[in-house]
Order: C-alpha cells, then sequence, then structure tokens
C-alpha cells in the first residue's frame, strides 16, 4: 500500500517497487540487471572474464544467484550485528542432513524480490525456468529428517529467531537416478562440481580436530589403525538463510575437512607419501560422499 501511495502521475507503479526492494537492502546505487555496472551484469562479466553473449546457461545462473547474495549481504551483516549488540540466547541446530533444494527461487521469494526479478528477465531477455533448472539440489540431505531440519532453518529465521545450523559440506549427495530398460541407474552426484555461488569460505575461522587414529594402506586396502593420533582441519563455509519478509538472514555452517599443512614426506624411502595421502583420505572421506557405501573399506564394515 505504501508504493502505491508514493506513485506519482507517469510513473508506474512496478517501478516504484523496484526501487522500495531496493532501498530496503541498502543497494540503491545498483541496478540488478540491464546496464554495464547493474549487479548481475556485472558477476557474468567479471566473474567469467567473459562477455555476455559468450557465456552460459550455467554462468547466467551463476551470475544472477551472486547478485541475489549481493542483495541480502547487508541484511546479513545487520542480522550478525544486532545478535552481536544485544546478546540473545542462541539456538544450535545441528544435523547430518539438511535437504535444503534449491536456493535460487527460494530466495528471491522470502526477500520479496519478485519486482525486480520480472525486470531483470525482461532487460537481458533471460529464461526464467530455464534458469532455475542450471541449479542443482544441495546434496545435502535424503530423507525426512533432513528436509525437517532445513524447514526449522527457515521457520527460526523467518521468526527472526537467533538460530545457526551445522551441517558436514558433503561433495557427493547419495546419487543421481536415470531408468534404462525400467531400471534404476545411478550415477554420480557431484553437486559441487561447479562453484556453489551462496557459500561464503571462513578460512581464518577453521579448527583442528584430533582423533586418536589414522589411515593406513594394506594389502592394497585402507584400514584404521587405533592409537596413531592424526588431525584433520575443519574449514567453515556458511550459506544464508534468509527468513521470509528479508527481515532475518541466518546462516547454514557446513563445515569442509582437509589435511593439515606440513605434511611429512618421509624423505627418500617414500613412506611419508603414504602418510601424507592417508591423511589427506582422512580428510576428504570424513565428508565426501553423503552415504558412503558400507561393503568396502570406507563403510561401516572396515
Amino acid at each position: 500500500m505504501a508504493i502505491k501511495a508514493t506513485t506519482e502521475p507517469g510513473r508506474p507503479a512496478e517501478s516504484y517497487a523496484i526501487l522500495e526492494c531496493r532501498r530496503r537492502y541498502g543497494c540503491e546505487a545498483h541496478a540488478f540487471a540491464g546496464s554495464d555496472d547493474a549487479l548481475y551484469d556485472r558477476h557474468l562479466t567479471f566473474d567469467n572474464i567473459a562477455g555476455p553473449a559468450s557465456t552460459d546457461a550455467r554462468e547466467r545462473f551463476e551470475a544472477f544467484a551472486r547478485a541475489v547474495r549481493d542483495v541480502l549481504s547487508k541484511r546479513w551483516l545487520k542480522t550478525d550485528a544486532v545478535y552481536a549488540q544485544r546478546n540473545p540466547k542462541r539456538i544450535y541446530y545441528l544435523s547430518m542432513e539438511f535437504l535444503i533444494g534449491r536456493s535460487l527461487a527460494n530466495n528471491v521469494t522470502n526477500l520479496l524480490l519478485d519486482p525486480i526479478v520480472r525486470q531483470a528477465i525482461k532487460d537481458d531477455n533471460m529464461d526464467w525456468v530455464s534458469l532455475l533448472e542450471q541449479e542443482p539440489d544441495a546434496g545435502l540431505g535424503n530423507g525426512g529428517l533432513g528436509r525437517l531440519a532445513a524447514c526449522f532453518l527457515d521457520s527460526m529465521a523467518t521468526m527472526q529467531l537467533p538460530a545457526i545450523g551445522y551441517g558436514l559440506r558433503y561433495e557427493y549427495g547419495i546419487f543421481k537416478q536415470t531408468i534404462q530398460d525400467g531400471w534404476q541407474q545411478e550415477h554420480p552426484d557431484n553437486w559441487l562440481f561447479r562453484p556453489d555461488p551462496w557459500e561464503v569460505t571462513r578460512p581464518h575461522e577453521k579448527v583442528e580436530v584430533k582423533l586418536n587414529c589414522t589411515l593406513g594402506i594394506r594389502e592394497g586396502r585402507m584400514h584404521a589403525i587405533a592409537g596413531r593420533p592424526s588431525t584433520l582441519i575443519g574449514v567453515p563455509f556458511d550459506r544464508p538463510v534468509v527468513g521470509y519478509g528479508g527481515e532475518t538472514v541466518n546462516k547454514l555452517r557446513l563445515w569442509a575437512a582437509s589435511a593439515p599443512d606440513g605434511v611429512y614426506y618421509g624423505g627418500a624411502s617414500g613412506n611419508g607419501t603414504v602418510y601424507q595421502l592417508t591423511n589427506s583420505n582422512n580428510a576428504s572421506w570424513s565428508e565426501t560422499v553423503l552415504y558412503s557405501f558400507s561393503g568396502g573399506s570406507d563403510g561401516v564394515s572396515a
């Protein structure tokens, strides 16, 4: 109603809705799309070092998603600042799964960016459905508990509760499914093969995780060796969780594992190479696949 009340004769209400959206999120200085200096167009050019005519559908999706992330960034910072100032009790939701699905349409809806998106699609002659199809489902969950966890995060952000989700940044989901001759065929779900435009890496907040075992190679297979301490490095990746209306932007923090720096090589004997590889596998296997194969050395029967 406020938008209609400020509409001047000869100015379409849609343009005021766009200006109101940009003002709400503190990005009045930059259009979303339609000019060389617009958020979408700058990402399209400078992130890919390519002209708009030579970019593909996936690159256009990444640019669009990063432009939406630009819009929500100040509100994300403001949310963190309010929590730091008021120091309220926090909700920490830990889950092995978060079935969050695709983020672009969800974030556009929750931020109430429909007027901006409609104009951007019109200005750049984009196919909105095709753009949405470029985003893979995040391979972070599979079942009902993962979907419930994702819904809790969305609801808490909408209710403006100071909450954060914690999980693992799986590189592979459970699998991609195709049907061939009436039978299900499973394929690797490498959902992070292309850059995820939503996540923000926080390497300065990495942590060490001490273990009382490591992995060794025996007869060509990996085995856990108890009593030989090893270390994993946990690196956090933050994703925005936008409440409906855009007033609150909480975060989902996903942890990726890596090997520590300065791994010993073992000199001319080459034994250190095995040490290096097993430490790297200690790290990567802990969060590479959503559900590891239970019959092998990396599954439950090892």
